[in-house]
C-alpha cells in the first residue's frame, strides 16, 4: 500500500510502501480528472503525492504536497493490468509508482521508475473504511 510516511501531515513527506492496514494514513480517495485519470487525495492528511521538488524524471522519490487541480505532476494514470490490478503512471510521462525494494518492504521509498515485468509495480485497488 501506499502510505505519508509515520502518518505525518508536514508537506515533503516521503510515500512509502506499507503492508495493508485499516487506516486512513494508507486510504485514498480518487479524484477523478478524465478517462482513466485521477489525483489521489490521501484520506488522513487530505494531501496528495507527487514527485519530489515538483521534478519529473526516472528515480524521482514522491513526497506529500497540497492537492492542486489540474496539476499535471499530480496526475496518474490507472492502466489495467487485470482484475482490480494496475500500474499506475504519472500522467504526461512514461514513468510509473514503483516501489524501490522490489518486494514492497514496509517504509521504503515509493518513486517513479519506467515500466518492467516487475510484480512490484502492480496495485491492487479496493475498498476500504478505515478505522484509525
Amino acid at each position: 500500500m501506499l502510505r505519508v510516511q509515520d502518518a505525518r501531515k508536514a508537506d515533503g513527506t516521503p510515500i512509502v510502501a506499507y503492508s495493508p492496514v485499516n487506516w486512513k494514513c494508507v486510504t485514498w480517495d480518487f479524484v477523478h480528472v478524465e478517462g482513466d485519470t485521477y489525483q489521489l487525495r490521501n484520506l488522513f492528511t487530505s494531501k496528495t503525492l507527487q514527485p519530489e521538488s515538483g521534478k519529473v524524471c526516472e528515480g524521482a522519490n514522491l513526497e506529500q504536497q497540497p492537492l492542486v487541480s489540474s496539476q499535471d505532476n499530480q496526475e496518474y494514470e490507472f492502466i489495467s493490468a487485470g482484475k482490480d490490478t494496475y500500474r499506475i503512471k504519472l500522467k504526461g510521462s512514461d514513468l510509473y509508482i514503483t516501489p524501490v525494494d522490489s518486494k514492497g518492504s514496509v517504509n521504503s521509498r515509493i518513486i517513479l521508475a519506467k515500466k518492467s515485468a516487475s510484480q512490484a509495480q502492480l496495485w491492487t485497488i479496493y475498498e476500504q473504511d478505515p478505522q484509525i
